[in-house]
């Protein structure tokens, strides 16, 4: 019996024969097909990691964490995105232990040589920059190792968040001015204000002065409106240290062109970032110029030293259009040639398509961290830090101000609301009291 799919005959294949401006339509067309499924989440999320995200802003960090946890174990491109997201999640919940894994991994990474080995770099080149190991902008590298180290400092492991600061302050390329410097850069020191400060308390927690103020006189020159953090010998006699981290850090976002990637709000964009406000069992502090932020994430990401370029996405595209222009003329002559124009036209959709820009971020970034040194009576206190006149801030009630010593207390605020938290938190509420030192 003959099978139901058996060769048509010579009429019925004649009448099946696709005309040469078809066959160029149904060529470009299984080359979208096939296009279409590069790169297809250049934004290395899903929808499980969106509601990760979600739950942390809104602060549910149990399912935010168990979200994140299969895939921060998976080493794959994402592996360094997904534990500086996870770590966020599990600082910000007190898990002091995960956080410090998680930010360590992604460490790891940053730092390390050959992560992005020829045969990805290769396929990043041919197919999609989503291909790289994300290590993150600059400003996102810096971030990393100063969460790291504010765990080790809130640990009083004053060492390694001495070389977690340090490793925060790495040398940045300044391309100049105009676009005639975009391939000549020069390093230069970085102005990473938190860094600075917070490797300077370090060193004095371990004895030595002379680099405390080295880096204290680094703050007072880069910035001289937060005199206030060194006043009075304030790094060294504060017995409770604030470190807040508030808002929300900038956003990777495609600019016309989905090969051109920019980060956005720009601080323009949605105006100043509020002061803090501190109060002490219902009492305001006098902060005295304190309450200035440090570091505005919003505008680091628009300073070209703490941003990578990629002119081969760019040249990609560029030669994606050119190609698909080519094909199209081809197409259009007198004597046509189809073949060589669906061919044209195809490549240049590829590499125009293999051009998309990488929008990878680390969402869970604040837009400033500020550091509030206060000195208070020994005992157990509630503690408020506000901003602006529309509610947004975090209570917390029992923090321990000691008698001698420090005691420092990490704060994630966004506009959120949340009831008052308690000290100590559930994550450390079974471990004994970390010990005060000097």
């Amino acid at each position: 019996m003959d099978h139901p799919y058996a060769t048509a005959s010579p009429d019925t294949a004649g009448s099946l024969a696709l005309s040469p401006s078809l066959r160029v339509w149904v060529f470009l067309f299984s080359a979208f097909l096939a296009i279409s499924s590069i790169a297809c989440t250049p934004t290395g999320r899903n929808p499980e990691i969106n509601r990760a995200i979600d739950d942390y802003f809104a602060g549910q960090y149990d399912p935010a964490a168990r979200a994140l946890q299969p895939y921060a174990v998976k080493t794959d491109e994402n592996y360094v995105l997904n534990n500086a997201r996870l770590g966020s999640v599990l600082l910000a919940d007190y898990d002091l232990d995960g956080a410090e894994s998680a930010f360590y991994k992604a460490y790891e990474v940053i730092n390390s040589v050959g992560v992005n080995n020829a045969a990805r770099s290769a396929a990043a080149i041919t197919v999609a920059e989503q291909f790289k190991v994300w290590k993150g902008e600059p400003f996102e590298r810096a971030m990393v190792n100063f969460d790291l180290g504010l765990i080790y400092y809130v640990q009083q492991d004053y060492n390694n968040a001495r070389a977690a600061f340090e490793n925060a302050l790495f040398k940045l390329r300044d391309y100049g001015e105009g676009d005639a410097q975009e391939d000549k850069y020069r390093e230069a020191d970085s102005d990473f204000i938190v860094a600075y400060f917070m490797l300077g308390k370090c060193w004095l927690k371990l004895d030595r002065q002379d680099k405390a103020k080295d880096m204290f006189d680094r703050v007072a020159k880069l910035r001289p409106d937060l005199a206030g953090l060194l006043e009075d010998d304030r790094p060294a006699t504060d017995n409770v240290l604030l470190a807040v981290e508030f808002g929300h850090g900038p956003r990777k976002v495609n600019l016309g062109d989905s090969s051109i990637a920019v980060f956005r709000p720009k601080p323009e964009e949605i105006g100043p970032i509020a002061p803090a406000h501190v109060t002490v069992d219902g009492k305001p502090i006098n902060l005295l110029g304190l309450n200035v932020p440090p570091v505005d994430l919003l505008a680091l990401a628009q300073d070209r030293r703490w941003q990578t370029f990629d002119t081969i996405r760019l040249a990609k595209a560029a030669i994606g259009y050119g190609l698909m222009g080519v094909g199209a003329y081809q197409a259009t002559k007198d004597k046509p040639n189809y073949g060589a124009a669906a061919g044209l036209i195809a490549a240049g959709a590829l590499l125009k398509a293999s051009s998309q820009a990488d929008l990878r971020h680390w969402e869970m970034l604040p837009r400033t961290v500020f550091l509030l040194p206060l000195r208070i009576s020994p005992g157990k206190h509630d503690i408020t830090v506000s901003f602006g006149t529309h509610g947004v801030g975090q209570t917390w009630r029992g923090i321990v101000a000691p008698e001698k010593g420090e005691a420092t207390y990490y704060m994630r605020i966004t506009s959120h609301p949340h009831p008052p938290y308690r000290w100590p938190p559930r994550r450390l509420a079974d471990k004994s009291p970390l010990p005060q030192t000097k």
